[in-house]
């Protein structure tokens, strides 16, 4: 009975707050601030939620856009940080669903040429991105031999380094190399014009949507891990593939990690949104280069996002 009176509660206040936002008109607009990792996935979302909900109007925010004006923010979760976009005292997060980090290099490189034959474990891929440890002996044994190779990285919030730093023990401090400012897409372009760089990114970066294959000029460097997800890791693959590996098998030299939002709890049609996004939006996470929560975790995160709107609407 409780429960019964604390969701006909929610119900009735989520419908009140929600028709007052509708009824303020076109100058309601809520902003979504996302990286090229997620931004074709929200911008497919923010279509299909106005289709079902028309009063609501949902933009990705630019540039010209100031943060207080935007309700959810983009947020990363590695296997040793609880994200890497930082979130304010008055934020919740949310995760719909979860990335997958491959290290790449371009087409006919010379990288790929002196990488080809030597598939990379965790001591070479420790050897290859970060810097030495001198304390630790870490990453040190097959240094010398390394070929000559300019590591790529991305930086600041809405990079994946932070994680992929995180998942082999590491800060994005000790990545070699050159670190490159502005979102991660950039360092397919790196990789493409250096012939001797190499660098790593998430699948939804490094895989054409439309044609499921590898964008133009880049390949996948080839990693130490059994013969039937070689074939799958490699040039030849396609984003289904990958995604349909990834949920199944856990490998350690693919780091993961989830993807969600951070939000106010107290705006009711965020809530909406959210709750759309984890029930029906997850349908497009595939195409998009996301994997899928599994569907326990997902209700939990639906349950959550409802008990924080009742509590901050009380």
């Amino acid at each position: 009975m409780k429960k019964l009176i604390i969701a006909s509660r929610f119900i009735l206040s989520t419908s009140v707050a929600a028709t007052a936002f509708a009824g303020n008109g076109a100058d309601n607009v809520l902003y979504i601030k996302s990286s090229k990792i997620a931004s074709p996935l929200v911008e497919r979302w923010i279509t299909e939620y106005a289709k079902v909900n028309p009063s609501v109007q949902f933009r990705l925010a630019d540039q010209q856009v100031a943060p207080d004006k935007v309700s959810l923010h983009l947020i990363l979760s590695g296997k040793n940080t609880e994200s890497t976009g930082g979130v304010a005292a008055n934020q919740r997060v949310t995760y719909f669903g979860e990335y997958a980090i491959l290290p790449i290099t371009g087409k006919e490189s010379a990288a790929s040429e002196e990488l080809s034959g030597k598939r990379l474990n965790g001591k070479r891929l420790k050897a290859l991105f970060f810097e030495k440890d001198i304390l630790s002996g870490d990453a040190g044994e097959e240094a010398e031999s390394q070929p000559q190779i300019t590591v790529y990285s991305g930086r600041g919030k809405a990079s994946v380094a932070e994680a992929f730093a995180s998942w082999f023990g590491y800060t994005p401090s000790s990545l070699k190399g050159k670190q490159i400012s502005g979102d991660d897409i950039f360092l397919n372009t790196a990789v493409s014009k250096d012939h001797t760089g190499v660098s790593f990114n998430a699948l939804s970066n490094i895989f054409d949507v439309k044609s499921r294959k590898l964008k133009d000029r880049i390949t996948i460097l080839p990693l130490d891990v059994k013969k039937e997800f070689a074939r799958t890791l490699s040039e030849d693959a396609t984003v289904d593939d990958v995604i349909r590996l990834l949920e199944t098998e856990t490998i350690d030299l693919v780091p993961t990690g989830k993807i969600g939002f951070a939000y106010r709890p107290a705006e009711v049609a965020v809530h909406d949104f959210l709750v759309w996004a984890l029930t029906r939006g997850k349908e497009f996470n595939h195409e998009y280069g996301i994997l899928n929560l599994s569907e326990k975790t997902l209700a939990a995160q639906v349950e959550q996002v409802r008990e924080d709107l009742y509590s901050s609407l009380h």
